[in-house]
């Protein structure tokens, strides 16, 4: 999976939409090669290249489940830290954001985008439908598949393994326009 890359495309976009204080939600602080350092590594990339300064204020650790993504924002507007956007790592977090935002009477995207990450099925049937990066898990699974058929078929493996990534595509709804 593309990490790195993909945040840092959805990133971008939230920056070409205009949102300077994006907030994200389920960072573990530390970490740097696992998913959410990965992803926390591409948002500081695109914030970067935008030359928008990054703040710490805005990364939230959390759970990446939807009450972890509730409780994120919620700490946010109670510390009065402003934000225009939320990037969840997963949609999990994304969609539990916009969950809180909405019942607190916050607009999305009016007010706030909210993005996602992994195009899960609720994504798309979530009102606002959220805007998420659909991470090419068809593509690591025929990838995977063919390996394994490989393998069986008595192909000799390599010692060092096989490393391919696959492409992800920007999934833009509803939330963040």
């Amino acid at each position: 999976m593309r990490n790195q890359d993909a945040a840092q495309a959805l990133t971008a976009h939230l920056l070409a939409g205009g949102r300077r204080r994006i907030a994200v939600l389920g960072a573990h602080p530390g970490e740097s090669a696992g998913s959410a350092g990965l992803r926390l590594n591409g948002y500081r990339s695109a914030l970067e290249d935008s030359g928008v300064p990054f703040d710490p204020a805005l990364v939230a650790p959390g759970e990446w489940r939807r009450d972890g993504g509730a409780a994120a924002v919620a700490g946010l507007l109670e510390h009065g830290i402003p934000f225009d956007a939320v990037f969840g790592l997963n949609d999990a977090l994304a969609l539990g954001a916009m969950h809180e935002l909405l019942v607190r009477g916050v607009k999305v995207p009016q007010d706030v985008a909210v993005a996602g990450f992994d195009d899960i099925d609720e994504a798309r049937f979530a009102s606002p439908s959220l805007t998420t990066v659909s991470p090419g898990m068809d593509e690591i699974a025929e990838r995977s598949v063919g390996l394994l058929i490989d393998r069986i078929d008595g192909l000799e493996a390599r010692a060092d393994g096989v490393h391919a990534e696959a492409g992800f595509d920007l999934i833009v709804r509803d939330s963040a326009p």
